[in-house]
C-alpha cells in the first residue's frame, strides 16, 4: 500500500510511517497535494495501516481494506464539497456522527478533500472541533492550495506536502493519445481524469464486491459514460488496464497505468496470468458487441457477469 510511494514520496512517507512506527499520530494532518493527483491514495493507504494496525489477520485486514476503498467502513468518513463548495450542515453532521466512540476498532478517521474550499462560516465550524481534539478521532484534510486555508486550521495540522510526480501522468497522456475521437481530444485535464478515475472505479467495485457490482452498474457505469462512444472508450482503457496488471504479474515494465501501481499491484494480487487473459478477451468481445450496436444495459451487464467467473459461477480469480 503505502511502500509504492515510499520512493517518489520520501518525506511524506517517513512522517506518516514515524508517527505509525513510534505510536505517535497526530489528532489532525493536513495534506498538501502540490497538484499530484495521487494523494488520496497516498491518505487511504496512510488510514487503512492506522486502522489495521491491531489487526492480526491477513484475512481481516485485506478485508478491512476493501470495506475502506468502497467506502463501507463506518469508522471512516469522507466529506467532499456539496457542489462548489464545503458546507457547514456537512460539517455539522460530521461532529454529531463522530461525538460516538469508534464501533469497529479503536479509531475513528474523517477525510476532508477540497478542504481549501470552505467559507470562512464552514472553516470556523470544522476549526471547532480541531480545537478540542478527542483521542480516537483523526482529522485528515487534503488541500490543493494551502494559501487558502485559515492559517489557525495549519496552525493545528501536521502538514504532509507532496512532490509533483517526476513524469507526467501516463495514464492522462495515453488516454489523451487514445482520443481519436473530437469529443474526447476537447476534454480539459481535470475531464480526461475523471474519466479514468472512473474506469479504475468500475475495475475495483469488479474485483472487490465480484456480482455485487450488478446493484451499482446505474451509479457506477451508466451516469458516468454516457454513449455508446464513451462506453467503448471505457471498455478501451481497462483492456489496457489488465494488459498492465498481466505485465506486472510477469515482471514486465507496465506501459499504460503507470501512475496507478496501487490499483495494479492489488488487481495482480487476486489474478492469475490465466485469470488475467479471460479478462482481456471478455472485454475485447464486447467491445465488438459494442460497435454493433447492441444494448448497452444487457452488454455491461454480460460483461459483469463474465468478468466476475466462469459459465459455471467459478469466479476468475488466482485460485
Amino acid at each position: 500500500m503505502l511502500d509504492a510511494y515510499k520512493d517518489g514520496q520520501a518525506v511524506a512517507y517517513n512522517i506518516m510511517m514515524n508517527a505509525i512506527n513510534n505510536n505517535k499520530l497526530s489528532h489532525a494532518y493536513l495534506f498538501d497535494s502540490n497538484g499530484n493527483s495521487d494523494v488520496m491514495n497516498i491518505v487511504l493507504s496512510f488510514v487503512k495501516i492506522i486502522i489495521c494496525m491491531d489487526k492480526k489477520s491477513d484475512e481481516e485486514i485485506l478485508n478491512i481494506c476493501d470495506r475502506i476503498d468502497n467506502g463501507n467502513y463506518i469508522d471512516v468518513k469522507i466529506i467532499e464539497p456539496d457542489g462548489l463548495w464545503i458546507k457547514k450542515e456537512q460539517l455539522l453532521d460530521l461532529q454529531s456522527e463522530f461525538s460516538k466512540s469508534a464501533i469497529e476498532g479503536s479509531k475513528k478517521i474523517y477525510i476532508i478533500k477540497s478542504a481549501d474550499k470552505m467559507n470562512i462560516q464552514t472553516a470556523n465550524s470544522i476549526l471547532k472541533f480541531l480545537e478540542e481534539p478527542v483521542d480516537d478521532i483523526i482529522a485528515i484534510l487534503i488541500v490543493d492550495n494551502i494559501n487558502l486555508v485559515i492559517p489557525t486550521i495549519i496552525s493545528r495540522c501536521q502538514i504532509i506536502k507532496l512532490n509533483k510526480k517526476k513524469y507526467e501522468e501516463s495514464s492522462l497522456l495515453n488516454f489523451s493519445n487514445l482520443c481519436n475521437n473530437t469529443k474526447y481530444r476537447c476534454l480539459s485535464d481535470a475531464e480526461k481524469r475523471q474519466f479514468i478515475d472512473d474506469v479504475i472505479n468500475f475495475i475495483m467495485m469488479i474485483e472487490n464486491s465480484g456480482l455485487d457490482t450488478l446493484i451499482y452498474t446505474k451509479n457506477i457505469w451508466h451516469n458516468k459514460f454516457k454513449d455508446r462512444n464513451d462506453n467503448i472508450m471505457a471498455i478501451e482503457l481497462i483492456i489496457n488496464f489488465y494488459y498492465d496488471v498481466m505485465k506486472f504479474i510477469s515482471n514486465l515494465k507496465i506501459n499504460f497505468f503507470k501512475d496507478k501501481i496501487e490499483y495494479i499491484e492489488n488487481v495482480s494480487k487476486k489474478n492469475s496470468l490465466i485469470s488475467v487473459a479471460k479478462k482481456i478477451e471478455i472485454l475485447d468481445e464486447i467491445k465488438n458487441n459494442f460497435k454493433r450496436n447492441l444494448n448497452i444495459n444487457l452488454l455491461i451487464d454480460k460483461l459483469i457477469i463474465d468478468m466476475c467467473g466462469d459459465k459455471n459461477g467459478n469466479r476468475w480469480s488466482k485460485n
